[in-house]
């Protein structure tokens, strides 16, 4: 989304947030224009290109009777901005609408209250598409209505509507249009819309409230009047298997396409294959031709594929932080479902899978990186660098965050900054005995847990080949650790142990006193008794 102002421009994103990218005083900046000049946007409308914003500037000294229309295009991916070479002078109280068409090279209409001027093959080809007579003025066709819209489809039809309902038609690439028929009463309010399959309508609102929908056959009321004209169409046929509006296309992968034109000798057609944008196209075109009974065929076949050589100019001594304090986290059953329970002498492989709205696509190959989202590190990897093949040291989780410390955890490692470590010509040399922290699914690096205790890791995936896919892909899973056999509590094992040394001694003490007054009764007793015995005698 964008709006504007007169003097400033801004980007929308998600959550309604809003962006400012450009004020007119530094575009005067920019463009090196005349201090006491007058520059302010008159309209913006996103190109052909998704991600490219035109705007329309008004530019004058004198601001009386006239002024400029220039074009400037921002590209979001380059974050630059283009001047045009487009200038279009007009009365000072001119507004126009511009329209992108569907193409690859920039090709535009605008049109104001009477006229529409196009300009094709990249503002190159310009001028005022023409109508039989009154040189363009749809106003004098029309009962001195004006422009109501201008509409097309992904075929290139292009309709005009007037307030009237009068219609006018042409299409893409072409200079003259032509009037339908009139379809219509005048003074009934009505609107005009496409359905992505091609098929036209006309809405019409009524003064009680209701709406009503009419489909329009506008190739045939286009073909009943262009027969009129009796003009020859320069070819016989044109063919092709682009059977989609849109392909998407992601990083190693290619789109065959092929195109085919019939046309009598001495025309001499031919098939063009444009692109636009990023250079991330590798385009590769094979052109047949054959000739039968003087009929010429040209059939373009080409193959886009994407460069793979592109690249996007709980406890505190377990926490990576180590923060000051224990953490509790509570574990979100409902985001990420039951934990995978391993046991703690097993080594756990992560399989990534790649699916997309239709399902499975396949098993993720290249490398990828894993972390524990709450900061733990009490977990390893059983490969080291040196067994992984690595020639210098190898990208760790505690390099990229020591290189990387104004970014979050989540972006100080990816598929921007990632190096390998199989070439004495990338990285330095270092501890090969480190453990290597990237998995793949076939260099059998598995992820190690603590022996100690047991726990609960949430982690999150991360692909880091930079050639694998555009889309910054990432998933979590959970894992629950088990099989650490319980440590005894050490107070309640001296509790015990006080226990038994406090009952060995009552024993002791007790048998100490039971002991004497068997000594007393057995040994001393009989001698005094002997004693007494001799006095009497």
């Amino acid at each position: 989304m964008a709006i504007w102002t007169e003097n400033e421009v801004y980007l929308g994103y998600a959550l309604l947030k809003f962006v400012k990218i450009l004020t007119t005083e530094k575009l005067k900046g920019r463009l090196k224009t005349s201090p006491t000049a007058t520059l302010t946007i008159h309209n913006v409308e996103y190109t052909g290109h998704p991600l490219e914003l035109a705007l329309l500037l008004n530019y004058c000294i004198i601001c009386n009777t006239s002024k400029t229309i220039y074009l400037v295009i921002y590209n979001e991916d380059t974050i630059q901005w283009v001047f045009q070479d487009f200038a279009f002078d007009v009365t000072i109280d001119t507004f126009l609408i511009p329209y992108f068409l569907h193409s690859a090279m920039p090709e535009l209409l605008l049109w104001d209250k009477h006229r529409i001027y196009y300009y094709y093959h990249n503002f190159r080809d310009t001028g005022v598409i023409q109508t039989t007579t009154e040189f363009g003025n749809l106003s004098r066709l029309s009962q001195n209505s004006i422009i109501h819209n201008v509409l097309m489809d992904y075929y290139g039809n292009i309709v005009v509507k007037m307030e009237n309902n009068v219609m006018f038609y042409f299409k893409i690439k072409i200079k003259d249009a032509i009037k339908l028929h009139l379809w219509t009463n005048s003074t009934v309010k009505s609107l005009i819309s496409f359905k992505p399959s091609g098929h036209i309508y006309l809405v019409y609102v009524f003064e009680n409230g209701k709406i009503y929908a009419e489909e329009y056959p506008l190739k045939l009321e286009a073909q009943s009047i262009t027969f009129k004209t009796k003009e020859k169409c320069p070819y016989v046929a044109f063919h092709n298997d682009i059977f989609n509006f849109f392909y998407f296309l992601d990083k190693g992968q290619n789109l065959s396409l092929w195109a085919q034109i019939v046309y009598s000798e001495n025309i001499g057609l031919y098939i063009v294959v444009e692109s636009y944008g990023p250079k991330i196209l590798e385009i590769k075109d094979q052109v047949q031709y054959e000739v039968t009974s003087r009929y010429y065929s040209k059939t373009t076949s080409f193959v886009c594929v994407v460069s793979p050589r592109y690249e996007n100019t709980g406890i505190l001594s377990y926490l990576r932080d180590r923060p000051s304090k224990p953490l509790r986290v509570k574990y979100n059953w409902d985001k990420y479902g039951c934990p995978l329970k391993v046991n703690i002498r097993e080594k756990f492989h992560p399989l990534v899978q790649l699916y997309n709205d239709n399902g499975y696509v396949e098993d993720v190959e290249v490398n990828f990186i894993v972390w524990e989202i709450h900061g733990r590190d009490d977990y390893s990897f059983n490969n080291t660098m040196k067994k992984s093949g690595c020639l210098n040291e190898a990208q760790t989780w505690n390099s990229m965050i020591e290189l990387n410390k104004h970014l979050p955890l989540e972006e100080v490692w990816g598929p921007e900054n990632y190096k390998h470590c199989f070439s004495y010509a990338i990285g330095k040399p270092g501890d090969l005995t480190q453990p290597y922290e990237i998995i793949n699914k076939s260099n059998y690096n598995h992820l190690v847990w603590p022996l100690d205790h047991s726990g609960i890791y949430v982690f999150r995936v991360k692909i880091l080949d930079p050639n694998y896919s555009f889309c910054n892909l990432t998933t979590i899973f959970a894992i629950e650790t088990f099989g650490v056999i319980p440590r005894p509590n050490g107070y309640m094992v001296a509790a015990f142990v006080f226990l038994l040394m406090l009952l060995f001694l009552s024993i002791l003490i007790l048998s100490y006193f039971h002991y004497m007054r068997i000594y007393r009764k057995y040994i001393y007793e009989p001698l005094h008794e002997s004693e007494r015995k001799k006095k009497k005698n």
